[in-house]
């Protein structure tokens, strides 16, 4: 296998400034109109931009070659196994015209993992099976997590990248009872353990006066848990159900400043893996009607509380709110061409929101109350209100 992959980026940032009229009084323009004003570049270097010294115009390319081979011993009627190996080499390059001072103007990356796979499986009936399986896989970081280029968000919040980041590695265990009682019904039930060597998060950095958020390795990450999955069709009707916990466990080193204490110190802090939420659902209501071309599915989701950036400071991790969300989808199909369709996402209105894990008393009530705060026990960060989006379409078929 070989793949291929390239980008590249522009930015460019420049001001304009009004052009000085020396027959006015102040030898500055009197204003009529803004169609009717001058403006001009202030010489001689603004009118370049920032294009000439900013990390965001850049070039990036990235090839990955990959060999795999397999081996399958079917030890006996009801047990196999799969052997596998796959290799992988990384080669990523950047060039960007961010000042050299400043570190990582440009890069050479590149990497060979070997991934090892084990997978065996015995069928304890023509339904029901046992598997098991060990494998490493990876995660490579993407052009914006290297490149050290501020994207600035809607609120003011730039994210940049990290030229200094390391892949992540990541043994996977698993062992899982699988049952197909019916044509679409399925129950499983697993257990799952991974180990995350050089675990990618995403915190927030201060420096040089500047805050950001950036990728870093802050560590080697365990997630182990528990899944399962369920499907039963009682008729067109049906129920499916899927729910994961996972108890996630690593420790970072963080500053710490208390009364006391002339300078911050640094401390060990276990926490779970920053994106990770304990507890994740999905349930739904089915409805497939083959005769009639008819599909339908109300589904609800819930996502507990998980870290959304991690903090250089002890106990001051901005965690995202636990969500439940509830969407709605149906098509139609008509004389095999036509197929009408209808979405409803988001009916709940649930609003995106993010707090801090701090004593908000103060902050809470009385003369020095803040807006939209929820709670002395903790300190809300941001709240963005969203509403249920609808659509409506057809597709049509030409074959």
């Amino acid at each position: 296998m070989f793949r291929h992959k390239t980008r590249a980026n522009f930015n460019d940032a420049y001001s304009l400034y009004p052009t000085p009229d020396p027959t006015s009084v102040s030898g500055q323009q009197n204003f009529v109109s803004i169609p009717a004003s001058k403006f001009g570049f202030t010489p001689p270097y603004n009118a370049q931009g920032s294009s000439f010294s900013d990390a965001g115009v850049y070039s990036f390319y990235e090839n990955v070659q990959g060999a795999y081979a397999m081996l399958k011993y079917q030890a006996t009627e009801k047990f196999d196994m799969i052997f596998g190996v796959r290799t992988e080499n990384t080669f990523q390059h950047y060039d960007s015209s961010s000042n050299p001072a400043l570190g990582g103007q440009s890069a050479n990356i590149s990497y060979t993992d070997y991934l090892p796979t084990i997978n065996g499986k015995y069928n304890l009936t023509d339904v029901q099976a046992i598997r098991a399986s060990w494998n490493q896989s990876i995660y490579r970081p993407t052009a914006s997590d290297l490149i050290p280029f501020a994207d600035v968000n809607a609120d003011g919040v730039a994210t940049t990248g990290n030229p200094y980041l390391q892949h992540t590695v990541v043994n996977n265990y698993d062992l899982r009872y699988e049952a197909f009682p019916g044509a679409l019904d399925e129950f499983m039930v697993g257990g799952f353990y991974k180990q995350l060597t050089n675990a990618i998060e995403y915190q927030y950095v201060t420096q040089n006066a500047s805050t950001y958020i950036s990728p870093v390795n802050l560590g080697d990450a365990n997630n182990y848990g528990l899944e399962l999955v369920g499907k039963k069709y009682f008729g067109n009707f049906g129920l499916s159900a899927n729910y994961t916990y996972t108890h996630s466990i690593i420790t970072s080193t963080k500053k710490y400043e208390a009364i006391g204490l002339s300078t911050p110190i640094f401390v060990s802090q276990v926490r779970p893996l920053q994106g990770q939420s304990a507890n994740v659902g999905n349930f739904s209501f089915l409805y497939k009607d083959a005769k009639r071309s008819l599909d339908a599915q109300l589904a609800f989701s819930y996502t507990g509380e998980r870290i959304n950036a991690v903090s250089q400071w002890k106990d001051l991790d901005i965690w995202e709110k636990p969500s439940l969300n509830l969407d709605f989808s149906a098509q139609k199909e008509f004389k095999k061409k036509y197929v009408l369709f209808v979405k409803v996402n988001n009916i709940l209105n649930t609003p995106y929101e993010l707090f801090i894990k701090q004593n908000n008393a103060n902050n809470y009530s009385g003369v020095m109350r803040y807006f939209y705060q929820e709670s002395p026990n903790y300190t809300t960060v941001e709240y963005d209100k969203f509403y249920a989006r609808y659509s409506l379409g057809i597709r049509f078929k030409l074959y």
